[in-house]
């Protein structure tokens, strides 16, 4: 009987008894492995998710840009003239039904220091507290152009610019017929992405040499 026993035992090739665990080498190269494994899992998750939020960063800033750019054309469109003109502000005489206001359109930059972006702004004479219109707005650019073409003269290329204005009527604001917005969007990761819109006022009769 005792030799019997020691054959059992000397046929286990772990030389220990199976009713033993796991040693402790071999729990630490599971831990191992495992850590392994979901650092792996974790990276691509992180990596997953700040796409996601890049991306989604980047159709909301898109999202308000159009919409914003879409409101300042389309009242640009229904004013009947302009009252200021500058490369940062806009302001401008409309009626939407309800009798004249003055709508402004402007520029508000971030601080540099915090990092901030800047803002459009839009006021009127019906409610002056100023209105945040679009976000995000690294600069922003608007552009004038006439349409009395005896302007066109340095150069004469069918675009009767703001400089070509002054140089030719006594009122260059008020000969205003188009005005362009040229927006440049901080959108996620770090890319910029460009926004440019045209508006002609309304009942302005084109004026030929």
């Amino acid at each position: 009987m005792l030799v019997m026993n020691r054959t059992a035992r000397t046929m286990n090739i772990s030389g220990r008894d199976s009713a033993d665990g796991f040693t402790l080498i071999e729990i630490l190269v599971s831990m191992g492995i495992l850590t392994v494994v979901m650092a792996a899992i974790f990276a691509f998750l992180w990596g997953a998710s700040s796409y996601w939020r890049v991306g989604q960063n980047t159709a909301d800033v898109t999202e308000n840009a159009r919409m914003g750019l879409n409101r300042m054309t389309r009242e640009i469109k229904q004013s009947s003239n302009v009252l200021s003109a500058s490369a940062s502000e806009v302001s401008f005489t409309v009626d939407f039904g309800a009798g004249a206001e003055t709508v402004t359109y402007g520029f508000a930059p971030g601080s540099p220091g915090s990092g901030s972006s800047g803002t459009i702004w839009r006021t009127s004479s019906i409610s002056p507290e100023a209105e945040t219109l679009v976000n995000n707005v690294d600069s922003v650019q608007y552009d004038y152009y006439g349409n009395d073409y005896r302007c066109d003269l340095s150069p004469t290329d069918g675009l009767v610019t703001m400089t070509e204005l002054q140089g030719c009527v006594t009122n260059p604001i008020s000969k205003i017929a188009r005005v362009d917005i040229t927006m440049n969007l901080s959108a996620g990761g770090g890319s910029q992405q460009s926004f440019v819109g045209q508006a002609w006022l309304r009942n302005r009769n084109v004026v030929v040499p």
